[in-house]
C-alpha cells in the first residue's frame, strides 16, 4: 500500500476582532502541509540531522523560523539576550549562518522524487467577522480536501497526517473537525485516502513539521512583503525550493495547492501579480 507522510504547521493568528496593533503583528494567518512519500521519509530525516551537524547547531533543539527572525533584530542591534528568550540557546550563531542552514534544509525538498506543497492562508486585513475556529475549520478543510484529491488517482494510496500541537483547547478542536470532515465528508463525498485519525506531533520531535515551519516562513515572505527589502532572503527561499512543488492541476497552482480562506478571487489575483513580480525579480538579479 502506498502510503504518504503529511507535516503541516501553522504561522500567525486570527482574530476575529483585530486592531491595528495586533494585525502589525499578525497580518496573516497561514498553514503549510507538505506531502511526502514514507519511503522517503528517512532519507529526508537523515539528512536534515547531517545539516545540523554541518552548521553545528545542536540536533535536539529546534530551530524555529521565528527564532532567526527575532535573534536578526537583536544581533543587528546588539542587545543581550534574556535568558527567557525560546531562541537564547543560539546566541552564539550568526543569524546569517542560521538562514543558510534554513535555506539548505527546505532545499532537501527538492531532493524528493515525491513532493506536494499545500499552502493556505487568511489576510487578517479584511477584517473578517468570522468566528476563529470557523477559519481554523477552513484551513483544515482545505488541506483535507487537496491531500485526498492528490491520491484519488489510486484506490490504495493512504496519506497519515502530523500537525505541530498549539494548545490542549486548539489541538482538541483539530482533531474533532478533522474527525467530523472525515465521518460526514463534505463537497468530497467520501475521504478514502487519508487516515482516520490527527496526528499531534512535537514539532522539536519532528523533521517533517520543522521543514513545514520552513515552508510558512517563506511563503509568509511572500505576504508581509511589498517590495524584496528585508524578506529577500525568505522570498529567494520560496522561489527555489518552495513555489517549485506547489501542487498544481493542469498548470496552475491557484485554487489547488494555493488557497485564500475564505475563498477571495481579488485576494488570489493580488497574490498572483505579486508572486509574478518577486519572480522576476529575483530572475533579473
Amino acid at each position: 500500500m502506498p502510503t504518504y507522510f503529511c507535516f503541516s504547521d501553522e504561522c500567525g493568528d486570527y482574530l476575529q476582532k483585530i486592531t491595528q496593533k495586533q494585525l502589525k503583528i499578525h497580518p496573516y494567518y497561514l498553514r503549510a502541509t507538505i506531502m511526502i512519500d514514507s519511503k522517503e521519509w528517512k532519507k529526508i530525516k537523515n539528512d536534515f540531522i547531517q545539516l545540523k551537524n554541518k552548521y553545528g547547531l545542536p540536533i535536539n533543539e529546534e530551530i524555529k523560523w521565528s527564532y532567526i527572525w527575532q535573534l536578526r533584530k537583536y544581533q543587528i542591534e546588539d542587545w543581550f539576550i534574556p535568558e527567557d528568550k525560546p531562541f537564547k540557546f543560539l546566541e552564539n550563531f550568526d543569524y546569517q549562518l542560521l538562514f543558510a542552514f534554513i535555506d539548505e534544509s527546505l532545499n532537501l525538498i527538492n531532493m524528493l522524487d515525491y513532493k506536494k506543497i499545500i499552502l493556505t492562508f487568511t489576510d487578517n486585513s479584511s477584517m473578517l467577522s468570522i468566528p476563529p475556529k470557523k477559519i481554523f475549520k477552513f484551513h483544515i478543510q482545505e488541506m483535507m480536501q487537496r491531500i485526498e484529491m492528490a491520491l484519488q488517482h489510486n484506490n490504495e494510496n493512504l496519506a497519515v497526517i502530523f500537525i505541530d500541537p498549539v494548545s490542549e483547547e486548539r489541538n482538541k478542536y483539530f482533531r474533532e473537525i478533522y474527525y467530523e470532515i472525515f465521518t460526514n465528508g463534505d463537497k468530497i463525498e467520501e475521504y478514502k485516502h487519508i487516515k482516520d485519525s490527527l496526528n499531534i506531533e512535537y514539532s522539536h520531535h519532528s523533521v517533517g513539521i520543522q521543514i513545514a515551519d520552513y515552508i510558512c516562513g517563506a511563503f509568509n515572505s511572500i505576504l508581509k512583503c511589498n517590495n524584496m527589502g528585508k524578506y529577500e532572503q525568505g522570498i529567494q527561499m520560496f522561489f527555489k525550493s518552495v513555489f517549485p512543488n506547489i501542487r498544481s492541476y493542469k498548470g496552475t497552482m491557484y485554487g489547488y495547492g494555493i488557497r485564500e480562506v475564505p475563498r477571495n478571487h481579488l485576494q488570489r489575483e493580488m497574490l498572483l501579480k505579486k508572486v509574478e513580480s518577486f519572480s522576476k525579480s529575483i530572475n533579473n538579479k
